[in-house]
């Protein structure tokens, strides 16, 4: 292949992962893990802000990572919705550069570039499911970390053991968690090439020493959790219990598993030895996490949340998927990839159990295949084409359901996300392009990059933002304690009923009573536990009422008026300990002195979202108690 040759199929390779990426992996603002980290660079921008919020009362998780100092100090020349937006984006285009980095050290280019579109487009959950995922589309430092990680893949894979070393650390800086996770897999890995890596073991004394003379951290290392901490961690963070998890959780690793195991088997020997070490990884965090964190309740390993280790084992296992799939249409064995590709649907989307059959038909196909009539295999591949074509028609259908009940905006409810991360789409259009690449002549070549593939990762881009309208509407009030045209006072809290913490803490830069996102560090405060507890008692009375009210509203489909009780709202308001917040806002307007109301519009209708209405507690106690 000549030069020019080499750089248009790199430049055309390149713009279709990254189009994927950008279509499958879509931005929601300042969500999810996102909003904490953006709380504590708040808080390392502007000390003292936050004091009396739950989520740092007692202290946050931030003293274990760089990553809020350095957002922190980015804050002072950067618009916080702009770094929070274009670190987001940054973020997944490192993760995804870092991927090829590492797959490039361990497969040849070809396969590489299978396996880097693998891990892209097929699903990225790992853990409880619904919860944690690599190649998350907002900042937070797990991107970075994830990816200096895999960095530390490839370079060990080249033998340049300084600077993957270099990389661990610096990860490890970012986010420890998954960067304890990855050295699960790279120490067995090391331990597969030479046995003296076993001397490693040898680090565990004066961590002992350390935890036996109540050295912190490591003294959480032989202490049990309180009888209440841990009750209370299984009901909120049941993700850091192993025995906690659900079903599909179960199948999605044990899918993970046997993709590991066939790759481990049937895949280029030198790939299928990271395998090997992903499944002994995969053993250590697991099996560890069921004996000290499931068994024994002990504070620091449930902390570290050892079971971290399948993101590692789930990001190969991906790989290996392509690459499975390649081997066999390399052969001609389409019913065996059309098994596999079944297989994942079922596992992935498909009803409990039924993959079961599936995979270990998988498991034996080798020894199968040869023993069937071609009209066997045929029939049986058509089967398997049936089933995938089934199962795309019910998803089809039930997203375009979904899409109808949200008044069919793609600003409400991103069909085209939805349909493009369905593994069948995601990985199958690639594919096809790669199919349809490898049979153009060098203009159509061109003509295939500038007209379609350019295009497409500029569209791509432009769909990438997909915040809801809510969220743009509070985006465009960032930093406006004046909202509601009233001076709440720095030290006041506030309770904004459903509307995350982005309202309070973006907005108006005001401590919040009580939000679910606040619980996320009860694995590493006790005190939290005891405050959220307490705060979580007080308000239930009135967040049952609100999700009652906002439950008819949407049943009827026109507004519902509401009045809380006054029961509920005492509960909230009264004095007592814990303290109760200074302000509520409410979507409700109640028959009590109002300090001001917001109407959020959506920016590019103008059209009203709602409206909120802003009480302070002691007018609430003192209209309740009035005759």
């Amino acid at each position: 292949m000549t030069a020019p040759s080499r750089l248009l199929t790199t430049l055309a390779g390149t713009t279709l992962g990254i189009t994927m990426l950008l279509l499958i992996h879509r931005n929601w603002g300042i969500d999810h893990d996102a909003m904490l980290y953006f709380g504590q660079a708040l808080v390392q921008h502007q000390p003292g802000l936050f004091h009396d919020d739950l989520f740092f009362v007692h202290g946050s998780q931030a003293r274990y990572t760089l990553f809020p100092w350095i957002t922190g100090q980015l804050l002072a020349w950067i618009d916080p919705v702009a770094l929070f937006f274009w670190g987001g984006l940054a973020g997944l285009l490192v993760f995804a550069a870092c991927s090829w980095a590492c797959l490039r050290a361990l497969l040849p280019k070809r396969q590489g570039y299978w396996a880097w579109i693998g891990v892209l487009t097929l699903p990225t959950f790992y853990g409880r499911a619904i919860i944690f995922s690599y190649a998350e589309p907002f900042l937070t430092p797990r991107p970075f970390a994830e990816g200096l990680c895999l960095l530390a893949v490839g370079l060990l894979a080249r033998r340049r053991f300084g600077w993957a070393l270099t990389c661990l650390l610096v990860a490890g800086m970012l986010h420890p968690l998954p960067t304890i996770a990855a050295c699960l897999i790279l120490w067995p890995w090391l331990v597969l090439q030479d046995r003296r890596w076993l001397h490693l073991l040898w680090m565990g004394v004066p961590i002992l020493v350390a935890a036996t003379v109540a050295i912190a951290p490591f003294d959480g290392l032989l202490r049990p959790l309180d009888t209440e901490w841990l009750a209370q961690l299984r009901a909120i963070n049941g993700q850091l219990f192993v025995t906690g998890w659900a079903r599909q959780d179960y199948a999605i690793l044990a899918f993970d598993a046997l993709l590991l195991g066939c790759a481990w088997r049937r895949l280029d020997p030198s790939f299928g030895r990271w395998c090997l070490a992903a499944l002994l990884g995969l053993a250590l965090g697991i099996g560890a996490s069921l004996i000290l964190v499931d068994g024994l309740h002990l504070e620091l390993p449930i902390a570290l949340q050892l079971w971290r280790v399948h993101w590692l084992v789930h990001w190969l296992a991906m790989a290996s998927m392509a690459l499975l799939l390649q081997q066999a249409l390399s052969k001609h064995d389409f019913p065996q990839a059309l098994l596999l590709g079944l297989t994942g649907l079922l596992v992935w989307m498909g009803p409990e159990g039924v993959w079961l059959p599936f995979a270990a038909l998988l498991l034996v196909w080798p020894r199968l295949t040869d023993r069937l009539q071609p009209r066997a295999r045929t029939l049986m591949g058509a089967l398997f084409a049936l089933g995938i074509t089934l199962l795309a028609l019910q998803y089809v259908s039930n997203e375009w359901l979904n899409f109808r009940q949200s008044g069919s905006q793609l600003d409400l409810y991103a069909l085209d996300k939805r349909l493009f991360a369905y593994p069948l789409v995601a990985l199958g259009l690639p594919l096809a392009g790669l199919w349809l690449w490898n049979r153009a002549s060098r203009p159509l070549r061109a003509l295939l990059l500038v007209g379609l593939l350019l295009p497409a990762c500029v569209l791509a881009g432009l769909r990438w933002d997909i915040r809801a309208p809510t969220r743009r509407a509070l985006d465009a009030h960032a930093n406006s304690p004046d909202l509601f045209d009233v001076d709440i006072p720095e030290d006041a809290t506030v309770y904004w009923d459903n509307m995350s913490l982005l309202g309070t803490w973006s907005v108006l830069r005001r401590s919040d009573y009580y939000d679910p996102q606040q619980l996320s560090g009860l694995a590493f405060n006790r005190g939290t536990v005891t405050e959220a507890v307490a705060r979580i008692i007080r308000m239930t009375p009135l967040m049952n009422e609100t999700y009652a009210c906002q439950q008819r509203i949407q049943g009827q489909g026109v507004p519902v008026a509401c009045t809380l009780s006054p029961a509920s709202l005492e509960a909230a308001c009264a004095p007592g300990s814990p303290a109760p917040p200074d302000f509520l806002i409410l979507p409700f307007r109640e028959p009590i002195r109002t300090f001001g109301s917001w109407i959020p519009r959506d920016i590019a209708t103008a059209a009203p979202l709602g409206q909120y209405w802003l009480y302070r507690c002691k007018d609430v106690i003192t209209s309740l108690r009035q005759p």
